[in-house]
């Protein structure tokens, strides 16, 4: 369920699949964000990913997401400012990060455990380590994803 005020804010959450280099699922994030905008939430999942990153000790990283405009402000270090310190903290522990768009039908994982972080209250969070059951697909790369309607 998608709840949305006139402002165009809404309920919401964020979601992180951490894969490997052969992209097997080594683990999942999720949690509340609260009332936000899109843009708001996106850039909080590549927040998360980015610590995520630091916690699990991966040093050489992709971040992978749907928002061409958080991909490129966080790669030009234009972070919102209430991440900035994060984001510093962050970075200056991580050897190297590239950030990389994809379409929105290719990010159906993220997408579906931000969902699901949005039926959690701000501020709550959920950690899987290795293949969460809610999680019954993944995108796989060099497949082709169509979507109609």
């Amino acid at each position: 369920m998608k709840l949305v005020n006139e402002g165009g804010m809404r309920i919401t959450g964020f979601g992180v699949v951490v894969r490997d280099s052969n992209c097997q699922v080594l683990g999942a994030l999720t949690g509340g964000i609260g009332v936000a905008s899109n843009y708001l939430a996106e850039s909080y999942g590549v927040m998360c990913a980015l610590e995520l990153a630091v916690q699990w000790d991966m040093l050489k990283i992709i971040v992978v997401s749907d928002s061409k405009t958080v991909l490129a402000e966080f790669a030009q270090g234009k972070v919102p400012w209430f991440l900035k310190g994060r984001w510093s903290i962050a970075t200056r522990k991580l050897n190297l990060i590239r950030y990389q768009h994809c379409y929105r039908e290719v990010n159906f994982s993220a997408d579906n455990m931000a969902k699901k972080g949005a039926s959690f209250a701000a501020g709550v969070r959920q950690i899987h380590l290795g293949r969460p059951q809610c999680l019954p697909r993944v995108e796989m790369p060099m497949f082709e994803y169509y979507r109609f309607g």
